[in-house]
């Protein structure tokens, strides 16, 4: 197998993955995890929570744990693509894919808390099971900062790349758009319920879906133009022509 095929191949596995990740991510969160628990609740009303949900919170905790490989591997084939341009900064394109491959390490650990509530919930003291569940809930929520950051330098990105581009225009403006909905997390350490708690509707019902439907946009501009690259890296729609490239 020649060597740009194996290239190929990466590479669309890796374009692949971001709706792999937002598959298994979401299908944890909003189908096999509970919902988040009140955070106005007391300490046994915490517990028993966990020991109510227990499994369901450690079945979001395997599938949520396993798509943070694939949103790294997602994350390390946009940075790929968006460096193939020349026109694009190299600091900004290193300073967005650090920025976003640090939310699932970030995330990757949060989890851990989540397994470690309800792993035990009932067997120890309710106010153990409560600050592992604050730690989990707070801490996967204030992931917003590089996420944000992220996305801001992305959708400059695309909006400076010279024609003929791979990422439309308008997934620019949406990934601005998709950040201004972020910084919504960071109110959740100031209201325990509400609009602004960590299950409100501006945290939980709007910040974190829109990371899931940023990502699936993306991915299937990516997943079309690796799809029609085949093996003509020379000619690929993310490569800006350059003088070899240009006709006599």
């Amino acid at each position: 197998m020649s060597t740009v095929k194996v290239n190929h191949t990466w590479e669309t596995v890796f374009a692949w993955s971001g709706p792999v990740f937002a598959f298994l991510c979401l299908f944890g969160l909003e189908v096999l995890g509970p919902q988040p628990p009140s955070f106005s609740a007391s300490a046994a009303e915490t517990s028993d929570f966990y020991v109510q949900n227990g499994t369901r919170v450690l079945l979001l905790v395997t599938f949520c744990s396993i798509s943070m490989a694939f949103l790294i591997a997602w994350s390390i084939q946009l940075g790929v693509m968006l460096w193939r341009r020349p026109e694009l900064s190299r600091p900004a394109i290193v300073a967005a894919m650090v920025s976003l491959s640090s939310t699932p390490v970030l995330l990757a650990f949060d989890l851990t808390f989540f397994a470690m509530a309800a792993y035990r919930a009932g067997d120890v003291s309710p106010e153990i099971t409560q600050a592992f569940s604050d730690v989990a809930w707070i801490g996967s929520m204030l992931i917003w900062p590089p996420l944000t950051a992220s996305m801001v330098v992305i959708g400059i990105l695309i909006l400076q790349m010279e024609p003929p581009a791979f990422i439309p225009r308008w997934l620019g403006w949406y990934s601005l758009w998709c950040a201004a909905a972020e910084p919504f997390q960071g109110l959740i350490i100031f209201f325990k319920d509400g609009p602004f708690g960590p299950r409100g509707i501006t945290t939980w019902y709007l910040a974190v879906p829109t990371w899931g439907f940023w990502i699936i946009a993306l991915s299937i501009v990516m997943v079309r133009v690796v799809a029609s690259s085949g093996e003509r890296p020379r000619k690929l729609p993310w490569h800006a022509q350059t003088e070899e490239d240009a006709p006599a």
